[in-house]
């Protein structure tokens, strides 16, 4: 999938107020593949043992395993050692020390779908990659919050996004 490319570089998201609750911006929505809610994880702070108890009805966490791209994230590189994907999800779950830093979403929902949307919701966003295929977006939501899209080139379409919390590195 052309998703899981461009995330295993970088990645980038789109309308945090339509995704995150203003109130709790770190709280991430968990769905799955036909849009039924699972519950939130909270980046910054959410264990597998959390992300686990949201997803336990739809087959859990998942296996872990090891992840060894860096990811690009404004400023600051991560390279969340342990990586899920959860059998429920198009989602990817990424923890360093523990805690989850990174939520990749393969099916976005509640985002502006289009370039020019986003950049009129997002008017701060920054390509910060291009490949053949895709492209990828981010915007700093508040201290420490990321918010990255991907989209494809040829239709300007969001494709996945993600949420990344970069302060686990200061």
């Amino acid at each position: 999938m052309r998703y899981a490319a461009a995330l295993a570089l970088t990645l980038a998201t789109a309308n945090a107020t339509a995704q995150v609750d203003s109130a709790a911006p770190f709280r991430i929505p968990v769905t799955g593949f036909g849009g039924a809610s699972y519950g939130e994880v909270i980046v910054g702070t959410s264990q597998p043992a959390d992300v686990e108890r949201v997803l336990a009805r739809v087959g859990g966490l998942g296996p872990k395993r090891e992840n060894r791209v860096t990811f690009t994230i404004g400023p600051t590189e991560l390279q969340p050692p342990e990586l899920y994907t959860p059998p429920a999800t198009m989602n990817q779950f990424y923890f360093e020390r523990g805690v989850l830093v990174l939520v990749v979403e393969g099916i976005p929902r509640g985002l502006p779908t289009t370039r020019s949307a986003f950049l009129t919701a997002f008017p701060a966003a920054k390509e910060t990659h291009r490949e053949s295929g895709w492209y990828e977006l981010q915007v700093q939501l508040r201290d420490c919050l990321w918010l990255l899209a991907v989209f494809g080139v040829t239709d300007d379409q969001l494709e996945s996004d993600g949420y990344a919390y970069t302060c686990a590195k200061r």
